[in-house]
């Protein structure tokens, strides 16, 4: 595991801390951090994320079974190697894919990140994540800089725009981020 995450034996449990406030877009003033806990599904150890934290991080909502999904690994996999600034969580929310499920998946896909069971779809409820994937970039300070699709198409190879690298590359270059908000993509979030 990378260096800066913390782990704490909670099992399969993800909670929320209370006391955020949310504007329409994004976060608004954080009056306490925002953390979330649960199992690695690559490795089934605990873990812990908290925020603020010391660098952006990207929540990207994942299905071990969702073709588009899927076919996003290969992008998710080269953008965790390329951008090291910012902290990658993978999440899987679908309360049809059990951690066992979720575990053979991970494990073998080597998306080289943390992948969260978020357990009773608590995780993807707050953010509204409505399908896989669906991505989440927050600044260090827990505003979501972009939302939406990892591209612009269920067919990763067939993609002509690429929305999370561009969120990506802007936010690394220090720029405004162009798409702010994308539709995503692929199979609904199984509540």
């Amino acid at each position: 595991m990378k260096s800066g995450w913390g782990t704490q034996a909670l099992g399969g449990i993800l909670g929320l801390a209370l006391g955020i406030g949310f504007g329409s877009f994004g976060f608004a003033e954080t009056k306490s951090p925002l953390t979330l806990e649960g199992t690695d599904t690559r490795t089934l150890a605990p873990l812990k994320v908290e925020f603020p934290y010391k660098q952006p991080t990207l929540l990207v909502f994942l299905s071990s079974k969702c073709p588009c999904s899927i076919s996003h690994v290969s992008e998710l996999q080269a953008l965790a190697k390329e951008y090291t600034n910012v902290q990658f969580v993978g999440v899987n929310s679908n309360s049809d894919e059990t951690l066992e499920s979720a575990h053979q998946y991970f494990k073998t896909s080597d998306l080289g990140f943390p992948v969260l069971k978020d357990v009773g779809m608590k995780l993807a409820d707050h953010f509204k994540a409505s399908k896989t994937p669906h991505a989440f970039l927050l600044s260090s300070d827990g505003k979501i800089l972009f939302q939406g699709g990892v591209s612009n198409s269920s067919k990763f190879p067939q993609a002509d725009r690429k929305f999370l690298r561009e969120a990506l590359e802007d936010l690394t270059s220090g720029k405004k981020i162009r798409t702010p908000e994308a539709r995503a993509l692929g199979c609904a979030i199984t509540r």
